[in-house]
């Protein structure tokens, strides 16, 4: 089994989120700009899946951030007091 880096794999599911959004974005302008060419149904259904997907994509980056902070504490600690970390 191998261990990836926790980093790499949260960057992983954000960009394939950030895909999804990008293309939700695109199908939402082309029903503003026409809304002939949609039910109200699609037009709520596609506001809604971008803002869960963009709340989504903010928690997942606020998670990432959090934990490099606690990663810099713990680091700039541990070349503060290096005989504490063994």
């Amino acid at each position: 089994m191998s261990m990836e880096d926790p980093f790499f794999v949260v960057k992983g599911e954000v960009q394939k989120a950030v895909n999804t959004a990008q293309g939700l974005f695109q199908r939402w302008t082309e029903l503003l700009q026409d809304p002939s060419i949609a039910t109200r149904e699609e037009i709520d259904w596609t506001t809604n899946e971008l803002r869960n997907n963009l709340r989504s994509i903010e928690w997942d980056l606020e998670d990432l951030d959090e934990t490099i902070n606690i990663l810099f504490v713990a680091l700039s600690r541990e070349l503060q007091f290096p005989s504490c970390a063994k």
